[in-house]
């Protein structure tokens, strides 16, 4: 992998310019993967990659200066967060189309063309993510509608989540579908958005924690108005909960006392205080049919699994009480 180059040739087939950022934070192994991949992906298009090291200890920065020389780095010396590292690469970015990716993702091949294609396609296009798939090559939720309080409630009791399981609910509604298709938000695991639009609209909310900040920039540049679509062409492999396994407070690969708390955040935002209010009761009352759910089934629970089932359990109930502790 040494000497793989990051900027590839000048036999360009799109009339764009595409800059890659990666906000990386101790995730060495997950970000070589990423550039690897990310570099295999560029041939044959104009393309600069910015890596932001937010503050790592475990060396990604003297790596990657060895393995990818043509990757600019940005290193911070202390944390700064996610937003604020993806805020600090995009800044610098100097690309017509900008791609936001996490470092534990892997593009496939062709994505980026295909990326580069549907904004030089589609005039209106704005906001366009990526088709995450899981590990095992399964489709990812990748963006979808705005959120409401049923689909906070949804959300916080584990129901959608239960109704991917049911035989059939998956072909009435896919995650993964053969064409583009429209929706209010995608995620920031993969997320290109115009340059246009960044400066219009940008930059990503810093007061989100974790999550949010891809759900409010991809609503305000839909009010703008631009189009946000999922592109079936470009496919992201995305190792979800890799970026938080030192986390506490982690279920279902998702930080859920952030996730909630973020998710009121963004509701206050847009619609004020009463909507917060009417966003964390919604997710009070999914969490709270959440735990009874779990608490009926413990004993039909293999006692090899007990541990980490009341471990979950432990860490449901601390999400929801922070959700109590949040101001009104």
């Amino acid at each position: 992998m040494k000497g793989a180059r990051a900027v590839v040739s000048s036999d360009v087939t799109f009339s764009g310019h595409l800059s890659v950022v990666v906000p990386t934070r101790d995730t060495s192994d997950l970000t070589v993967q990423c550039l690897a991949a990310v570099t295999q992906a560029a041939i044959g298009m104009w393309c600069e990659v910015i890596l932001v090291d937010d503050g790592s200890r475990d060396g990604t920065a003297d790596r990657v200066r060895v393995l990818f020389p043509d990757v600019r780095i940005m290193r911070h010396d202390e944390s700064r967060g996610f937003t604020a590292s993806a805020n600090a690469g995009l800044r610098e970015a100097t690309g017509t189309v900008l791609l936001l990716l996490n470092s534990d993702t892997e593009v496939r091949a062709g994505s980026l063309h295909a990326v580069m294609d549907a904004f030089d396609r589609d005039a209106a296009l704005g906001v366009a993510g990526a088709q995450l798939l899981n590990s095992d090559g399964t489709p990812q939720w990748s963006g979808g509608r705005r959120p409401d309080c049923w689909w906070l409630f949804a959300e916080a009791s584990g129901i959608a989540r239960g109704l991917a399981c049911v035989p059939g609910y998956r072909r009435l509604r896919p995650l993964k579908r053969a064409g583009d298709r429209d929706v209010a938000w995608v995620s920031g695991a993969a997320l290109a958005m115009r340059r246009t639009v960044w400066e219009s609209i940008g930059p990503l909310d810093e007061s989100f924690h974790l999550y949010g900040q891809d759900l409010d920039f991809c609503v305000r540049a839909g009010r703008a108005p631009w189009r946000i679509r999922i592109l079936a062409g470009a496919t992201v492999l995305h190792h979800q909960g890799a970026t938080i396994t030192r986390m506490t407070g982690t279920v279902n690969r998702h930080a859920i006392s952030t996730l909630w708390t973020d998710l009121v955040s963004w509701s206050a935002k847009e619609g004020g205080t009463g909507d917060a209010r009417r966003a964390a009761l919604a997710i009070a009352l999914g969490a709270r049919l959440r735990l009874l759910g779990r608490w009926l089934m413990t004993p039909s629970v293999a006692r090899a699994r007990r541990q980490p089932w009341f471990d979950q359990s432990r860490e449901i109930s601390a999400a929801l009480h922070a959700l109590r502790g949040l101001p009104r």
